[in-house]
């Protein structure tokens, strides 16, 4: 399997709303990863590729908003590779510059933090 990724990805985990006006029964994703271009939404009822869905979520430690639109480009269904969960990664579509930056900054400092974390434990 070939990694197409462009962005570098933070594993953490985000509470992620649908955004407005995006679906009549909003329902709610956790975050498994995300990068300046997408993200991970852990859920066991993913919708199906190429959906457009409007998300809002907040980064750790800060409160703002974050709001894009995003289309779903892969889904994993449950159980279909055991240890994973189930979900979909969707891409950003649109997304505000300064929110861009937002997320690039957080990724870059989970890296730093994992790179520190290593050398403190000898790895």
């Amino acid at each position: 399997m070939v990694d197409r990724r462009r962005d570098l990805r933070a594993v953490v985990r985000l509470e992620v709303e649908p955004g407005r006006g995006s679906l009549k029964r909003p329902p709610f994703f956790i975050s498994g990863n995300i990068s300046a271009g997408g993200m991970f939404l852990i859920t066991s009822d993913p919708l199906p590729e190429k959906t457009k869905i409007a998300l809002q979520f907040s980064l750790p430690e800060n409160k703002d908003k974050i709001q894009v639109l995003a289309e779903v480009v892969w889904c994993r269904e449950k159980d279909e590779r055991p240890g994973l969960p189930p979900g979909m990664g969707v891409q950003f579509l649109k997304i505000k510059a300064r929110d861009r930056k937002k997320i690039e900054r957080f990724v870059q400092e989970y890296y730093k933090e994992q790179e520190k974390e290593k050398v403190s434990s000898g790895k």
